[in-house]
């Protein structure tokens, strides 16, 4: 009896010590509890976001990387006599292929227009157009739209700065051009001018959490050629502006971001033909807003450019850009 009794309490008293070994083993920290989630301050991206300017002199678009884009434009002008050669008004339908690429700090664009355009013409070279024939409308190609840039930025998370040289060129590839019939039953035939755009520049970008300023400043030099007029040999005067832009760009998380923007081109040169009197001292003002939204790897644009002075309104014609416009773009980025 005595040995069983010594058993009993044997098996007693090791069950008691292995129970308080285990409790004198000390537990992992936070070996039970659910993982802790640091909670992080999130910035929107210190980087360039602009939406598309509208046809020209549209800035170079650099906040949206490397993409792919169609774009649809209406254009229009009350008032095509900026010309001396001819009166009357017109709007145009432009159908943009293009895209941008960015390499680092390098960032190049290029675009090649269609165009379907409509003018109503009152008189030409003086003479009356026929009644009947003074609506018109033409497919052509248009001026193909070139640009790069180079930005140096700066360092930070949550404020970054960049500046650097541009440079757009907008090539006179156009083939527009109409025969209208004057009332005297003659034909007349014209095209729209040529015009060799060179726009070097700089540009300067401050970003902040979901706000960005945009700045740039250059000139403008439209190189002409001399315009064939039904046949007559028509000089067309080279034109020069200091061109600038200013604009205050916002960007949501979600995918949402828009832009205003203040454009000025003011004629720096004089031109001396008393025929092109309109061309003398240009002070075009124009104003842009633009609305973007992203789904996925695809953004959608939505913009409009309107002239403020009469000044826009010649800068429209020569340019064949208009006073008014609204632009809808689709753009695959990369």
């Amino acid at each position: 009896m005595g040995l069983f009794q010594s058993a009993i309490l044997g098996m007693v008293l090791g069950i008691t010590s292995t129970t308080r070994a285990a409790d004198d083993v000390p537990e992992a920290d936070g070996a039970d509890d659910p993982p802790k989630m640091e909670k992080q301050i999130q910035f929107a991206p210190a980087r360039a976001f602009d939406p598309p300017g509208v046809d020209y002199p549209a800035a170079q678009a650099l906040g949206i990387g490397t993409s792919l884009y169609v774009d649809e434009t209406w254009e229009t002008t009350s008032d095509l006599s900026t010309f001396n050669w001819v009166t009357g008004h017109g709007d145009n339908f432009r159908t943009s292929i293009g895209g941008t690429l960015a390499m680092g700090d390098l960032h190049l664009a290029a675009e090649i227009p269609l165009q379907y355009t409509r003018l109503h013409i009152s008189t030409l070279q003086g003479s009356d157009t026929a009644v009947q024939d003074r609506d018109k409308a033409s497919w052509s190609l248009g001026d193909v739209v070139t640009g790069a840039s180079y930005l140096w930025s700066s360092p930070g998370d949550t404020f970054r700065w960049r500046i650097g040289p541009s440079l757009r060129a907008r090539l006179p590839t156009h083939t527009t051009e109409f025969t209208f019939t004057l009332a005297n039953g003659s034909p007349f035939t014209f095209g729209f001018p040529y015009y060799l755009h060179l726009a070097p520049g700089l540009v300067f970008l401050a970003s902040s959490g979901f706000l960005t300023v945009r700045i740039d400043q250059g000139v403008l030099a439209m190189l002409a050629k001399d315009a064939n007029i039904d046949g007559v040999r028509q000089p067309i005067p080279n034109l020069y502006f200091w061109e600038s832009h200013y604009a205050l760009i916002a960007q949501s998380t979600g995918g949402l971001g828009g832009s205003a923007e203040l454009v000025s081109c003011i004629q720096i040169n004089r031109v001396d033909d008393g025929g092109y009197t309109t061309l003398h001292n240009v002070k075009a003002l124009m104003v842009e807003v633009a609305a973007t939204m992203d789904f996925g790897t695809y953004r959608a644009s939505l913009v409009g450019r309107f002239g403020l002075t009469h000044g826009a309104q010649d800068f429209g014609v020569i340019t064949f850009s208009g006073t008014r416009a609204v632009m809808g773009r689709l753009s695959y980025v990369f």
